[in-house]
């Protein structure tokens, strides 16, 4: 067991900075889109400093250093999964184009392979971006450790709504725009805006079908004071969700290597 894990760690280690050193094979469009992404990140922190200047700097017990949190941990989150484990986002187009069978003869974890098949090089300025923000908003090296930490939790999150959702494609077909609609316009939403804007009804979605919640408006209430239940209850949540996960996809392979019409379509 602790041999599998070890192969596996190396191999995720491995294919990544393949993935970068083909990222760097073209320096300029690399840079010039890290560039980009971190120039759109920081309109909105510009707009948001605008507004709480306007109000004059606290809008209902929420300040600048909250919306840094928010543009920090799920930025982070958010990159770190496109850019070293693009791969979950091109599930569904696998399964669909059944691409998966050159995964399944390869003597590799085939999730961790599928992952790390992909990198999106755009994300890599999320992950810098989210990086210097919480160099910035953090008091010591421990509050930046924090940070990293949540990041990370926050990157469970997304990968598992990710395999979640676009494993739906075995059964469903082309769900890119569910996806998309899914991953980016509500999770990401409801992530990087303050948790008291939203309502009841929102915020009910936000602690069942999209865990934003737990993903990321928690940890940040760690932050600014550390909780032994919630911090927990976090964890749970997230184990619960990488287990439901790990389900579906399991259960997609079991459709897919059945010889379902959708994979035959590649």
């Amino acid at each position: 067991m602790l041999m599998e894990a070890k192969n596996t760690i190396n191999f995720i280690i491995k294919s990544i900075i393949c993935n970068i050193k083909i990222a760097l094979e073209y320096k300029k469009s690399f840079v010039m889109q890290v560039i980009f992404m971190m120039v759109n990140n920081g309109f909105f922190l510009i707009f948001w400093g605008v507004v709480f200047g306007i109000n004059g700097g606290n809008i209902n017990g929420i300040g600048m250093k909250d919306i840094m949190y928010l543009w920090s941990i799920p930025v982070i989150s958010w990159g770190a999964v496109h850019f070293f484990f693009g791969g979950i986002k091109e599930l569904n187009t696998y399964i669909i184009s059944g691409t998966l069978d050159t995964y399944l003869l390869q003597p590799k974890n085939m999730f961790f392979n599928i992952a790390t098949s992909k990198c999106d090089l755009a994300a890599c300025g999320d992950l810098v971006y989210g990086t210097i923000l919480g160099i910035i908003v953090s008091d010591s090296i421990l509050d930046f450790l924090m940070i990293i930490v949540y990041s990370i939790i926050g990157l469970i999150f997304l990968a598992s709504i990710m395999v979640i959702v676009r494993s739906l494609a075995v059964w469903l077909g082309d769900v890119e725009n569910i996806a998309h609609v899914y991953e980016q316009s509500l999770f990401a939403t409801f992530t990087t805006y303050p948790e008291a804007i939203f309502g009841k009804g929102i915020k009910f979605l936000m602690f069942t079908v999209i865990p934003a919640m737990y993903a990321v408006h928690f940890p940040i209430r760690l932050m600014e004071k550390f909780d032994l239940k919630i911090f927990i209850l976090v964890i749970v949540v997230m184990i619960i969700y990488i287990l439901i996960a790990k389900y579906i996809f399991s259960k997609v392979l079991e459709k897919y290597e059945s010889g379902n019409n959708i994979a035959m379509k590649g």
